[in-house]
C-alpha cells in the first residue's frame, strides 16, 4: 500500500496558514496579557503604568480582537477618571496613548479611526490650556486650540517609492522560500544545488529590499 503524496504547493500553503494562525494566536494572547496587567495596575491606583499596559494591548491589533477594543475603552475610562480627579497629566497621557495606539495600527486604513477626531479635539484643548502663554502672547485660547488641532489631524503618509521597494522585496523574499521548497529540493529532499543557490540569493536580496523599504518608508 502506498501513501498518497500531496502536491508541494499544498504543503507550502498549509505551512503559511499555520504560520498565520500562530501569529494571530500570539497577538491575541499578548494583547490579553497586557490588558490584564493594565487592569491590575489600575486597581493599585497606578494610572500611568496602567496607561502603558493598555497602550501595549491596543497596539497588538488583530481584526475583531476584543482585547484591542477593550484596551481603547479602558484608556477612555482612565482619561475620564483622571479629568474628574483633576489629574491633567494623566488625562493627557491616556489620550496620547490612545491616539498613538490607533495610529500605530494603520495600514491602508486606520482601524478604530473613528475615535481620532474626538481624541484630538480634547487633546488640542488640553494642550492649549497648559502651554506657556509667553510663547504667543495675545493669541486667544480658541486660536491656540485650533493650531494644535490642525497639527494633530495631520496624517503624514509613507514614501511611495519605499513602500513599493518593501512590497517587491516581500514578494521576492516569500517567493524565494516557496521556490526553494518546490525546486531546490528533489522528491527525496536532496538539495538541488543550482536552484538552492538561486533561491538563497533571491531570499537575501528580497529580505534586504523589504527591510530597507520599511526603514525609509
Amino acid at each position: 500500500m502506498t501513501l498518497r503524496r500531496h502536491p508541494r504547493w499544498l504543503l507550502v500553503a498549509g505551512g503559511l496558514v499555520l504560520a498565520l494562525v500562530v501569529v494571530a494566536i500570539r497577538l491575541l494572547v499578548d494583547s490579553r496579557i497586557a490588558l490584564r496587567a493594565g487592569e491590575m495596575s489600575e486597581t493599585r491606583g497606578d494610572r500611568l503604568e496602567a496607561i502603558r499596559h493598555y497602550q501595549d494591548a491596543a497596539r497588538l491589533y488583530l481584526p475583531a480582537s476584543p482585547y484591542v477594543r477593550a484596551a481603547l475603552d479602558r484608556l477612555e475610562a482612565v482619561a475620564a477618571a483622571a479629568a474628574q480627579a483633576g489629574d491633567g497629566p494623566s488625562v493627557r497621557a491616556a489620550l496620547e496613548a490612545e491616539r498613538g495606539a490607533i495610529l500605530a495600527t494603520r495600514s491602508l486604513y486606520i482601524p478604530n479611526g473613528s475615535r481620532l477626531p474626538s481624541i484630538e479635539h480634547r487633546l488640542a484643548r488640553l494642550l492649549a490650556a497648559t502651554e506657556d502663554r509667553s510663547v504667543a502672547p495675545g493669541v486667544s485660547f480658541e486660536a491656540r486650540a485650533a493650531w494644535h488641532l490642525e497639527r494633530l489631524a495631520r496624517r503624514p503618509g509613507p514614501a511611495l517609492a519605499h513602500v513599493v521597494l518593501a512590497l517587491v522585496g516581500l514578494v521576492l523574499w516569500v517567493g524565494s522560500a516557496i521556490g526553494f521548497v518546490s525546486k531546490g529540493l528533489d522528491a527525496r529532499l536532496h538539495l538541488r544545488r543550482r536552484y538552492a543557490m538561486i533561491a538563497g540569493v533571491a531570499f537575501a536580496v528580497g529580505l534586504s529590499m523589504f527591510l530597507l523599504g520599511l526603514r525609509f518608508a
